[in-house]
């Protein structure tokens, strides 16, 4: 089976990670979304266009948050005011390839992990060969 990945924010960032993700893996099972669909349709046929967020959420267990501002990732795990993480995301990896400043970062790190996911933000740091999903991750990591 391959992985499935939802890349969520298609604007420069996510669509380049869109491009290495299929590069490495043209059989990754890739789905796209952002609030202007039109820039997911590059993509077509390639991957699976979501609809809402939410069913990106749902069709991947890692999840990959290309999005510029906090207000964005909020909106997309469901954390509101008392700072949970209410969407779908246990036993879920969150990669944030746009991370908010440190101590935001380290507040979602621990909402995700209360909701049963894992957290990982950029800079991202190459995996071992044959440590879980390394090709992949790798392929999200900007080529030097």
């Amino acid at each position: 089976m391959s992985p499935r990945i939802s890349i969520v924010g298609m604007g420069r960032t996510g669509t380049q990670a869109a491009r290495r993700l299929l590069a490495a893996e043209p059989d990754i099972a890739l789905t796209v979304y952002d609030v202007d669909p039109d820039r997911c349709e590059d993509f077509r046929g390639a991957a699976t266009l979501a609809t809402s967020a939410r069913e990106a959420l749902a069709e991947s267990d890692t999840i990959v948050l290309a999005l510029p501002r906090e207000r964005e990732i909020d909106r997309t795990l469901e954390r509101f005011s008392d700072g949970e993480v209410t969407a779908p995301v246990a036993g879920k990896l969150i990669v944030d390839l746009q991370p908010p400043p440190a101590e935001r970062a380290r507040r979602l790190d621990q909402a995700i992990t209360t909701a049963g996911g894992r957290y990982a933000c950029a800079p991202l740091r190459p995996r071992p060969d044959g440590a879980p999903d390394a090709r992949l991750l790798n392929a999200l990591i900007a080529p030097r």
